[in-house]
């Protein structure tokens, strides 16, 4: 399963959250995820993940996106996808892999709009919701 290439930012990956090193209440299946940090000039092995779920949050926070089904192939076309920037991760390239698209390994990018909304997310998770108005 594990890439090898170094992922850009807003890319949707496989992470696998099943192996070793990880309890509960964190991530514990494999499910996709959204890389957020930038491409390393140095291959580091690993980069910044936020998973996603297409289980609608009880309360719907700061710290959620929707990624509404049907916006990208890769995912579920029947069910929203909510970001979880809360949960957001530090994963090796080993856990990571690209996402099936008709049935194949696809590279999959989303929109800058959905990106800008899963970095507002993440600074809301950290308490840094003083900084989101200077993303647009």
């Amino acid at each position: 399963m594990p890439i090898n290439f170094i992922p850009e930012a807003g890319q949707i990956l496989m992470c696998d959250f099943e192996s070793d090193g990880f309890i509960r209440p964190e991530m514990q299946k494999i499910r996709h995820c959204v890389v957020v940090s930038p491409r390393y000039r140095r291959h580091t092995g690993c980069c910044l993940v936020v998973p996603l779920s297409t289980v609608c949050p009880d309360d719907v926070e700061l710290y959620h996106h929707r990624i509404p089904a049907g916006t990208y192939q890769a995912l579920d076309a029947e069910r929203d996808s909510w970001v979880k920037g809360d949960m957001l991760t530090h994963a090796a390239f080993g856990r990571l892999d690209r996402p099936y698209e008709n049935g194949r390994r696809a590279r999959v990018v989303l929109n800058a709009e959905d990106l800008r909304a899963i970095r507002k997310a993440i600074l809301a998770a950290v308490g840094l919701v003083e900084l989101i108005e200077h993303l647009g």
